[in-house]
């Protein structure tokens, strides 16, 4: 299930920023590598990403040819990953503090939860190596994954059910190894407290309340057999960013379990290894720019509503939900972490409160994310109320594929009281 990649090969010397030279890798190569020998031959820059599959950020794959004292002349590839700082998206951005967030999970976290299973013995990548992070510029700069045989899953089609279980069960770890970290360093997690859905900003409100007024317009013309769900979703409007708000609200003087989450987790952000016959073997999640220290249900919601194959999407649920739990709770006890941890019962309990989530990423996140048309796909469009914005809005919500999913998960929302007005 790979994704094509072929189109990131493209030159993207001509958009890359002027700091970006053989003399900044030189730099960059003897810091990471500890030789001050290294010396660039040549330096080629690529898109890593097509555009439309990442909003957030830019990243370009660099190819370098280099020597040494210690080597003869090798070429290798490398991801550098800056953050979009002009304009709207920079300004928007900014109120996230996703940058700096990111960097430090980095240079601080990921070491950690890499060194802790290591010391389970557990095989894999599991992150990608951060090289350098530099704050100066904002950029971190990764070993590159792709000539191991790391590719993305073909995001139009989804996960299927082998996918999905490797994506849970690396979820869980990290979510377990979290828990163990903050026991050990109480503060650690402390300064993660913006997610995408947040108190702490109003950035993302105007794409949050578009796309949802498009999708409810969408909604109302599909004939009379939907205006049931049409006046449900109508009167959902005026709630939908509180109900989603109060999925990240931590009780402190509550029980409910929160972890680490990634915050972003689709089907994009994962990288998986294929042996000769094309089984996932291995699995490596990518991107902490939207992390937060909340409810398991954040990362859970999002990627199950997001990123399984319809079939899994419209059935499996309470499946993949318990497998999470033992998985999670399997970690947690061979990490030796001291902490309470709900019992099945009461996780489910707990999930069941942090249910609306998956109705903000299927209406939010999902038909962006399967938008197909990413000519005029960015950031601005996303965010800005003009014409061109507004009519783009429209254009994701009024995919086909989108409308089947949604045909299927209305009434499973409904059946769960969660297009409802909540206490």
């Amino acid at each position: 299930m790979p994704e094509n990649n072929s189109i990131a090969c493209l030159n993207a010397s001509a958009d890359a920023p002027e700091w970006l030279t053989d003399k900044y890798v030189e730099k960059m190569l003897r810091c990471a590598f500890k030789d001050a020998s290294i010396k660039v031959r040549q330096l080629d820059i690529y898109y890593a990403v097509p555009k439309g599959n990442n909003y957030a950020s830019i990243i370009f794959r660099i190819g370098v040819t280099y020597h040494s004292k210690q080597q003869y002349e090798i070429t290798s590839t490398f991801i550098v990953k800056g953050m979009i700082t002009e304009g709207l998206a920079g300004e928007k951005l900014r109120q996230y503090d996703v940058q700096r967030k990111e960097m430090d999970v980095y240079q601080f976290v990921i070491p950690e939860l890499k060194l802790m299973m290591k010391a389970l013995g557990e095989p894999g990548e599991l992150y990608p190596t951060a090289l350098i992070v530099d704050r100066k510029r904002e950029v971190i700069v990764f070993r590159d994954l792709a000539p191991e045989g790391y590719r993305m899953v073909d995001r139009t089609q989804g996960m299927d059910m082998q996918h999905m279980k490797m994506a849970i069960r690396l979820m869980a770890q990290m979510h377990a190894g979290s828990l163990k970290l903050n026991e050990q360093q109480p503060n650690i997690f402390k300064q993660y407290d913006t997610c995408i859905v947040t108190r702490q900003t109003d950035a993302f409100y105007p794409m949050f309340i578009n796309i949802f007024n498009a999708l409810t317009d969408e909604v109302g013309k599909w004939g009379p057999e939907w205006q049931y769900y049409h006046a449900k979703l109508q009167a959902l409007g005026p709630n939908f960013i509180e109900y989603s708000q109060r999925v990240m609200d931590n009780d402190p003087a509550g029980d409910e379990l929160c972890v680490f989450v990634q915050g972003d987790l689709w089907v994009n952000n994962f990288l998986y290894k294929y042996d000769a016959a094309g089984k996932p073997v291995d699995v490596v999640l990518l991107d902490f720019q939207y992390c937060y220290y909340g409810t398991p249900m954040i990362d859970f919601c999002y990627l199950y509503y997001t990123s399984a194959r319809d079939d899994i999407r419209q059935c499996c649920f309470d499946e993949l939900l318990q497998y999470y739990y033992y998985q999670l709770t399997d970690f947690a006890r061979r990490f030796q972490y001291g902490g309470k941890l709900p019992t099945l019962f009461q996780f489910l309990q707990q999930s069941f409160r942090k249910m609306f989530y998956g109705v903000y990423s299927t209406f939010i996140a999902l038909p962006v994310q399967m938008n197909e048309n990413t000519e005029n796909a960015d950031f601005d469009a996303l965010m800005c109320t003009d014409e061109r914005a507004q009519d783009f809005k429209r254009m994701i919500v009024a995919n086909d594929k989108f409308h089947t999913i949604l045909r299927g998960l209305l009434p499973q929302f409904d059946r769960k009281g969660l297009l409802d007005k909540q206490d």
